[in-house]
């Protein structure tokens, strides 16, 4: 290991070396690009683990792509890149498949929906730090619906905002995602999935209390849904700021959000 230790400072390839920083130093550290060839990687006898590897993670990523497809109202609340954290929860349930040989394990998240219940976007500002009142929702699988109540929410009290903003709104999402599993040759997956249903409150000055009210949102489709496919229903919060008397901008980073319930 080489470290760069000049006047100028810079991370990137260069040539056939890349510079980049480490943990643990404060300088920048000099790699030699190396290593098989990728023709080697996907034909070569000793590369076969790194193929049983390669070949699952696709199927972890192809589960968190669809599950972002089910968030996707509420992915633009976080405030960090959490599909690696999805793709870590997609890793530990692929590894609870005892039926397929390794190279060829499901992600089963039909089995284990329960596991996404509470996942947060966010992480400096979490949704139960501002709405401080155990939400609850409750999805039928039967009609593909599901039901939230928010209840009377008051500043200060139960709803506490650390945002400064003038305004604030919930918005609600209910979303579809199915489980990954080798096909033969892969773990691709043609499956379109219906978007995500959104519902969205009226914008609400910051010291406004929130009224109490129910909200129940639909699937667009109930066709192709199976035991593999799993619903979703979130829920966050953004700020918002009037740019004119009809349209509010919403503020960037100013939200949270979170996985309420699975079904």
């Amino acid at each position: 290991m080489a470290f760069l230790s000049n006047a100028f400072e810079f991370t990137g390839p260069v040539d056939n070396l890349s510079f980049y920083r480490m943990h643990g130093t404060d300088k920048i550290v000099v790699r030699k690009k190396g290593g098989a060839s990728k023709e080697k990687i996907k034909t070569a006898p000793e590369f076969a683990r790194t193929r049983e590897n390669n070949a699952e993670f696709s199927g972890c990523a192809n589960t968190v792509r669809s599950i972002r497809h089910a968030l996707f109202p509420l992915n633009k609340l976080a405030n960090y890149n959490f599909t690696p954290t999805l793709t870590t929860l997609a890793k530990n349930i692929q590894l609870l498949d005892k039926v397929n040989e390794r190279g060829k394990r499901a992600v089963n998240f039909s089995q284990y929906r329960y596991l996404l219940e509470g996942f947060q976007l966010n992480k400096d500002v979490i949704f139960d730090s501002v709405v401080k009142y155990p939400l609850k929702g409750m999805i039928e699988r039967e009609t593909g619906s599901a039901t939230i109540e928010i209840p009377h929410l008051h500043p200060q009290l139960n709803l506490e905002i650390p945002w400064k903003a003038p305004l604030y709104r919930f918005v609600i999402g209910f979303g579809l995602f199915t489980d990954s599993s080798f096909n033969g040759t892969g773990y691709t997956d043609k499956t379109i999935l219906p978007r995500a249903n959104t519902v969205y409150t009226d914008w609400l000055p910051v010291q406004q209390a929130f009224e109490s009210q129910t909200f129940t949102l639909q699937l667009n489709s109930l066709h192709g849904i199976d035991d593999t496919k799993s619903m979703i229903l979130s829920i966050g919060i953004e700020m918002g700021t009037p740019i004119t008397n009809a349209f509010i901008q919403p503020i960037k980073y100013a939200a949270c959000a979170k996985i309420l319930a699975v079904g």
